[in-house]
């Protein structure tokens, strides 16, 4: 039977030799307590190759600390002297070719060669351990005597600037006092790469840290909406990539799947330039933690400072710019000075062109922030490039138009979120329109839900009635602003009114009037309980409405218009204030509803053109409403002038409580009719806030 071998065996005189320096010229073997023999020593006698030791001493016949360096020294002359070939060791062997791509001189290549067989020889750790607790200032020191090098060199192969260090590939820990094995870190998994008997290339090895770019699923005409911040972001990344820049670097963030990584991927197939991603997990799909990640991209920018017209992706940032300690902003923890001058060398001696990509930003400090090149927020698509990317991935399934352009209402429908629904309902093998449909807006809501999001993909869905300007009772000509907003196209509107009357019906009409998409925000999509954080809701929201050339109607907008001589708390006014700011500046359609008047901030009030009172419908209004709803249900009205007369009768209706009884009766086991319309609308104004209008009704002859 042929013996095994282990691939360990090959580094045994190395290990001999660098175990007998450490007993001997470190004085290892004085902190070796043998007076009772060698047992507990075994792995240290293993290790500088006497464990034959351990069967001649023993209690019974004690071995002196004399007597143990005599035969220690015996063995040094022998190895010492001895010819080795560690040049055919498989670990130098790779250490060199990856010194051919990042430039390691003799000593780095040495210190790299013991670090790695440190950490994956248990013998030679456990001779590391003898020396026991090591300060930070002795490390040099204790390294120099083990492999036989200058302690200057040793020190300046170590430097903060050194390439072991900036690579991560071999760093002190520089912890006070610790073993060895603790003070001098290698890189995660970089002991598989150098260990590996059987490595064809080392390129090829190194992509458990960075590997090449995915190809781009979008093209650049699908991000027309950021086409100002594409075209310089592609015009300075190749000068940067053609001249050969140093620290060039840009920071893209945004909510999750609204197309980070692909933006880039699409950037760099656009430049016709190799992009290289810095990997997010180890090779058991464990996630790398963060310190990991900065190491292999520095690692990336070594390997590759050679290679022209190359880009370099490093996403996921998020946890990168942390904070020391443990205080927090918003749930993330920041970045505080010891790690400033840290992070500026990263982002100043890059010598290829690096992407960073982050959700959010707002953790990390100004001062880094500007350090970054080009910063760019990209947001949700507007509607417009949201119905093209929602059928160009659906594409092969049967979904509908209309389906299509009512989903794309939600501001939130990023297109990561799009592409793994159509992934997940591609494979449930579903041929109804139907059931596809249905399946998409589950997969989509549910995951909307999970992140914070309205699961509500109809949110702006058309009312169920049919939209009769001529029917609102405003105290305002709607017709004649109709006509002005169409010439003009710009103004700021305030309608208020009973909930119900018309007021953002308005706005959807207005919207498509004027051919621009509807942008809906609630109170409940920008207050936050963070200071700070609702008035940069409040400017992201018009900042929105601006780049997607929407209407915006802010819905239930007496939560920050309410009087500031009120207000109890600064951010109360400082709300107020940032939302007139904005709404001044903004040079498209504002409008904002609200149920409540009495309390609105007067001042603010005189920063609409127009305030306009939308108001129950007068009796006629609500008789030719009815008989809209009639005719658009197929339904019949038996004697008109008794119908009118009834619905006449009512006071207090509104168009909302036409559309509710409407929903309602698609649970009635009959059709819609004038009856059930009627009595539908009797119960609704019976339900008015405070019952104002309560028993109101007719009684007929």
């Amino acid at each position: 039977m042929e013996d095994y071998t282990s691939p360990m065996d090959q580094y045994k005189d190395i290990v001999i030799l660098w175990s007998l320096r450490i007993l001997l010229d470190l004085k290892g073997y004085t902190l070796m307590d043998v007076s009772y023999g060698l047992y507990g020593h075994e792995r240290a006698l293993a290790a500088v190759g006497l464990e034959h030791l351990l069967e001649k001493y023993d209690e019974e016949n004690e071995l002196t600390k004399k007597k143990f360096r005599k035969l220690l020294l015996k063995q040094a002359a022998k190895y010492e002297k001895k010819k080795h070939t560690f040049d055919d060791l498989t670990v130098v062997k790779n250490v060199r070719k990856l010194s051919v791509l990042i430039d390691l001189n003799p000593v780095e290549q040495k210190l790299l060669v013991f670090g790695v067989l440190m950490h994956a020889i248990r013998d030679l750790e456990a001779i590391c351990d003898v020396l026991g607790s090591i300060s930070s200032h002795s490390v040099v020191g204790v390294l120099a005597g083990i492999l036989a090098i200058p302690p200057v060199e040793v020190r300046q192969a170590l430097s903060t600037d050194g390439l072991l260090n900036k690579t991560g590939l071999l760093r002190l820990d520089r912890d006070e006092h610790t073993n060895l094995e603790y003070q001098v870190r290698i890189l995660d998994e970089i002991s598989d790469v150098l260990l590996d008997e059987d490595q064809p290339e080392i390129m090829e090895s190194l992509k458990r840290f960075f590997t090449l770019g995915k190809q781009p699923r979008l093209l650049v005409k699908d991000f027309e909406h950021i086409q100002k911040d594409y075209d310089i972001l592609f015009r300075y990344l190749k000068a940067s990539s053609e001249k050969g820049l140093v620290g060039s670097n840009v920071l893209i963030y945004g909510p999750p799947g609204t197309g980070k990584s692909e933006l880039v991927r699409t950037l760099a197939t656009d430049l016709g330039c190799a992009l290289y991603e810095v990997t997010t997990t180890d090779g058991d799909d464990d996630a790398i933690m963060y310190q990991g990640r900065v190491d292999s991209y520095q690692l990336c920018q070594q390997v590759l400072k050679r290679k022209k017209n190359t880009l370099i992706l490093f996403d996921e940032i998020e946890d990168v710019f942390v904070r020391d300690g443990s205080m927090e902003r918003f749930g993330i923890r920041t970045s505080t000075d010891s790690k400033k001058g840290w992070f500026n060398m990263v982002l100043e001696e890059n010598q290829i062109p690096s992407i960073w990509v982050s959700n959010v930003i707002s953790h990390i400090d100004e001062a880094i922030l500007r350090r970054f090149d080009y910063v760019m927020e990209l947001k949700t698509p507007p509607r417009k490039t949201r119905i093209k990317i929602i059928s160009d991935y659906t594409k092969g399934l049967k979904v509908s138009e209309g389906w299509i352009k009512k989903i794309s209402v939600n501001e939130d429908l990023a297109p990561g979120l799009i592409s793994r629904a159509v992934k997940v309902v591609k494979e449930l093998g579903f041929t109804e329109e139907s059931e596809v449909e249905n399946s998409l807006e589950r997969v989509i809501s549910n995951t909307l839900h999970a992140m914070g999001y309205d699961k509500n993909l109809e949110k702006g869905a058309p009312s169920p009635i049919s939209y009769r300007p001529d029917v609102l009772n405003a105290d305002y000509d709607l017709v004649a602003l109709q006509e002005g907003l169409q010439r003009y196209g710009q103004g700021r509107f305030c309608l208020y009114g009973p909930s119900g009357t018309g007021k953002s019906e308005f706005a959807r009409h207005m919207s498509e009037v004027l051919d621009k998409p509807l942008l809906v925000k609630r109170a409940s999509d920008l207050l936050d309980p963070y200071v700070g954080v609702t008035e940069k809701e409040i400017k992201g929201m018009f900042e929105q409405a601006l780049d997607e050339n929407a209407l915006l109607l802010l819905d239930e907008a007496d939560s920050f218009l309410q009087d500031r001589s009120r207000a109890r708390q600064s951010w109360e006014v400082t709300q107020v204030n940032e939302l007139l700011t904005q709404m001044e500046r903004f040079e498209g359609v504002f409008i904002c509803s609200t149920n409540l008047m009495d309390n609105l901030d007067q001042a603010s009030l005189r920063r609409f053109d127009l305030k306009i009172k939308f108001d129950f419908l007068k009796p006629e209004q609500g008789w030719e409403l009815f008989q809209q709803v009639i005719t658009d249900y197929n339904a019949s009205i038996d004697d008109k002038e008794l119908w009118e007369k009834k619905v006449r009768a009512l006071r207090g209706l509104t168009p909302g409580d036409f559309a509710t009884v409407v929903r309602q009766s698609r649970y009635a086991p009959t059709h819609l009719g004038a009856e059930s319309l009627l009595d539908g609308l009797k119960r609704e104004i019976e339900f008015k806030d405070k019952g104002k209008f309560k028993n109101i009704g007719f009684v007929v002859n």
